[in-house]
C-alpha cells in the first residue's frame, strides 16, 4: 500500500514516457511522497491551522529541519507557537534495519519519550494527521489497482486504489488521484476496515522549488467535520546539519 506521509512537502520526479501504460504497481512506485513536513537539506517554516466543525480556527507555527544521512531520512520539527506548545519537538528517524522511530519532547514535562504502539494511530498535535500518517513505512503486501482515469478540475489524473495487506495497521484502503504531469497526488481518500471514508486530503497549491514541483498548501478533512490546513511559508536550504539535531538525547536543547 502507498503509505501516507502528510504530503505537504512531496516532491515529484520527472515524467515517464508512455506513462499511460503503467501498471498499478509501477504507478504506485512513481508517486513520490515527502515526509509530510520538509524538504531534505532545508529548514521549512509552515503553519498548521486546526479547524473545528463549527468553524473556529487555531494556528500553530513550526519549523522543520530535514536531511538524508547515510541514505536514510531524518526529520525534526519544533513548534514555535502558540505559547502552550512552543518548544515541543518531534523527531522521526529512519533506521538502518528498516522501519522508523518517532520521539516527542514535551517541554512542560521536560522529557522525551518514544511514540510506539497504538499511540501512533492517535492525532498528531491535535491535527487530522496521525503519527502513523507521517511514517515512511510501506505495506509490501498491499494490492494496488488502477481505476479509470479522471480529471480533478482541469487536471488529468490517474486513479490508484491500494488495499492493505493482511495484518497491516492503519487504513484498509487508500484511493489516490495522481496528476499525470508530475505524479503529485492531488486528492487522497482514506478508508477504514468497514469501507467507510475516514478522511480526505486535498492538495490546494503547488509550486516549483529548486526546479521541482512541490505541494505548498494542503487541506485534510475528517468525516467528523474537523479539518487541518498545512501551508508552507518558506524553504531555506540548510546543508551540513549537525548529527545532534537529530538525536532523541538532545531534543531538550
Amino acid at each position: 500500500m502507498l503509505s501516507w506521509l502528510a504530503v505537504l512537502a512531496a516532491l515529484a520526479g520527472s515524467g515517464l514516457a508512455h506513462a499511460e501504460e503503467l501498471t498499478a504497481d509501477q504507478l504506485a512506485a512513481r508517486v513520490v511522497r515527502g515526509n509530510g513536513f520538509t524538504w531534505e537539506g532545508a529548514a521549512t517554516r509552515l503553519r498548521m491551522v486546526l479547524i473545528e466543525q463549527a468553524g473556529a480556527r487555531s494556528e500553530r507555527a513550526l519549523e522543520v529541519l530535514g536531511r538524508r544521512h547515510e541514505g536514510r531520512l531524518e526529520t525534526v520539527a519544533r513548534f514555535m507557537s502558540p505559547s502552550d506548545i512552543a518548544g515541543t519537538k518531534f523527531l522521526m528517524v529512519e533506521k538502518a534495519g528498516g522501519g522508523t522511530e518517532q520521539h516527542i519532547y514535551l517541554p512542560g514535562l521536560k522529557r522525551t519519550r518514544r511514540v510506539v504502539g497504538r499511540e501512533q494511530e492517535g492525532s498528531f498535535m491535535g491535527s487530522d494527521f496521525t503519527y502513523s500518517d507521517l511514517n515512511r513505512k510501506e505495506d509490501k503486501g498491499a494490492k494496488n489497482a488502477r481505476l479509470p482515469d479522471e480529471n480533478i478540475g482541469k487536471e488529468p489524473t490517474y486513479v490508484l486504489e491500494s488495499k492493505a495487506g493482511s495484518g497491516s495497521p492503519g487504513y484498509a484502503k487508500i484511493r489516490t488521484w495522481i496528476r499525470k504531469s508530475d505524479f503529485i497526488p492531488l486528492r487522497t481518500q482514506f478508508y477504514d476496515a468497514d469501507d467507510k471514508l475516514v478522511k480526505t486530503l486535498y492538495v490546494r497549491r503547488t509550486k516549483d522549488i529548486e526546479g521541482k514541483p512541490a505541494v505548498v498548501e494542503a487541506y485534510m478533512k475528517s468525516s467528523n467535520g474537523h479539518a487541518t490546513e498545512l501551508v508552507v511559508d518558506s524553504v531555506e536550504p540548510k546543508r551540513d546539519l549537525p548529527d545532534a539535531a537529530f538525536s532523541p538525547l538532545t531534543l531538550d536543547r
